[in-house]
């Protein structure tokens, strides 16, 4: 029940709102309507009493079996019988209420075996002649003339006569009118309207600076940057906004501060690496001078890897429009020398996208170099899937075990059985590459060929904000 209630369930603040205001409305309406409905009900008992009892006031006594030939229309719907006993029973139970007022009107005591008594109900259990004579009363007649539903229920006024017999004044009760029942429906549809109204629009006044932080935030995770949200709203939620504006002055200053440290950092080991290299040309021999040059190589090659890691949290590279799959054929230019063992299959039509291409350049020729250096080959897909954007590098080589492949994403992590250090690669490729899909809005996955090798997918969203 509680996942169906999920399942069910409006997602944003501001449908549920809505919907919690529909529902409360909702069930104020159904017990209004049901006072409502009942207070017809009583309406018409009383009308109905107020009638019996009037006629029998009127005829002076309790022993005039039918009103006169002048009486008023009203007077001529009553049906008159006498009775040994009294009509009730099960389906017309007597109605203390109306029998007490009944009394006190007619002067009769309410208890005993002189009080009236008043009941109410169907006209179908009554007794067939007298159910044959309410049926052919002019009311009735005139309504199913109409095309009206006749009335269903009658009120019956019992009172004791001197001889010990019952004088039964009938009428019909006043069937429930069209009216009143459009009356209450329509007004639910305009308490609807109004109250639902009023409140989608401090809904919308409530949820939207909420819709904005969301976006801010949603920037903020694939720029590193994003713009001072406006301070709207309900003094909580202002509050909120001004809470977030702060937190990210405070990260936006972090950032650059990271950068600027990084820059220093990276300008202070490169200095000496160099200074290094040019040192290590004056070795005399070669093998010893090769290995130290391949040293100091790797060590430059880890240290641009991290720093590079490190600005992804705020590339300063601007999204430009750009065909995807030019980009892609640029990047297989940087590998001619292995240009046999490469295999590209463009899209049908240009894809284009704005995307930082530099970044993503960095990401292709990462994957790429790894399906060459561990696969021998790499077959290089490009696909539009919507709003994303599929490059699928397959290889041939061994692959890597199933329960490795997630942990190949973490920094300097290597998978011994296929992809060693001697292969060369400073663990930092994939890693590199799945942070700029995902400043991309996509992601970077691995699985085992069916037949052999490893697919290495990058997906991006075409259009970055």
């Amino acid at each position: 029940m509680k996942r169906f209630l999920t399942w069910i369930m409006p997602k944003s603040l501001y449908a549920q709102l809505l919907l919690a205001a529909a529902l409360a409305l909702f069930v104020a309406q159904t017990i209004n309507a049901a006072l409502l409905f009942k207070a017809l009900k009583n309406r018409s008992e009383i009308e109905a009493a107020t009638l019996v009892v009037g006629s029998v006031i009127a005829g002076n006594g309790i022993d005039v079996v039918r009103p006169s030939a002048g009486s008023n229309s009203r007077r001529r719907s009553l049906v008159h019988s006498i009775s040994k006993q009294p009509i009730g029973g099960e389906d017309f139970p007597n109605h203390p209420e109306l029998s007490e007022r009944a009394a006190g009107f007619l002067g009769l005591p309410s208890t005993g075996q002189e009080a009236p008594v008043i009941a109410v109900g169907p006209i179908s259990e009554l007794p067939a002649e007298l159910r044959l004579q309410v049926m052919q009363r002019p009311m009735v007649r005139r309504m199913l003339r109409q095309g009206r539903p006749p009335p269903e229920r009658v009120l019956v006024l019992s009172i004791r006569r001197a001889d010990g017999s019952w004088a039964n004044i009938l009428t019909m009760l006043r069937p429930m009118e069209r009216g009143a029942v459009l009356s209450i429906i329509l007004q639910t549809l305009l308490l609807y309207l109004l109250v639902l109204t009023v409140l989608a629009v401090f809904a919308r006044r409530i949820s939207r600076p909420l819709f904005r932080l969301k976006e801010a935030m949603v920037a903020f995770g694939d720029s590193g940057r994003a713009l001072p949200i406006e301070e709207a709203g309900p003094s909580d939620i202002r509050d909120l906004v001004a809470s977030y504006n702060g937190m990210q002055h405070r990260l936006d200053a972090l950032l650059s501060e990271k950068d600027v440290m990084l820059g220093a950092i990276g300008h202070d080991l490169k200095t000496p690496l160099s200074s290094l290299r040019v040192r290590v040309e004056s070795v005399e021999d070669d093998d010893e001078r090769d290995q130290m040059v391949a040293s100091i190589d790797e060590m430059s090659a880890i240290l641009n890897d991290i720093l590079t890691l490190a600005r992804m949290g705020k590339s300063g590279e601007p999204v430009q429009l750009t065909d995807i799959s030019a980009l892609v054929e640029t990047v297989l230019d940087d590998f001619a020398a292995q240009a046999g063992h490469l295999v590209f299959y463009p899209p049908v039509s240009p894809i284009i996208g704005n995307i930082r291409p530099m970044l993503l350049r960095r990401a292709l020729r990462n994957l790429i170099s790894n399906a060459l250096r561990y696969g021998g080959n790499a077959e290089i897909h490009v696909e539009s899937k919507g709003h994303l954007v599929e490059v699928a590098i397959l290889d041939n080589g061994p692959g890597i075990v199933g329960t490795e492949i997630e942990a190949m994403f973490e920094p300097f992590a290597r998978a011994d059985a296929s992809r060693n250090k001697m292969s060369g690669g400073t663990g930092l490729g994939l890693t590199i590459a799945r942070a700029i899909a995902r400043a991309h809005g996509g992601d970077v996955t691995l699985s085992n060929r069916a037949e052999c090798g490893l697919a290495a997918k990058l997906t991006i969203v075409s259009k970055l904000p």
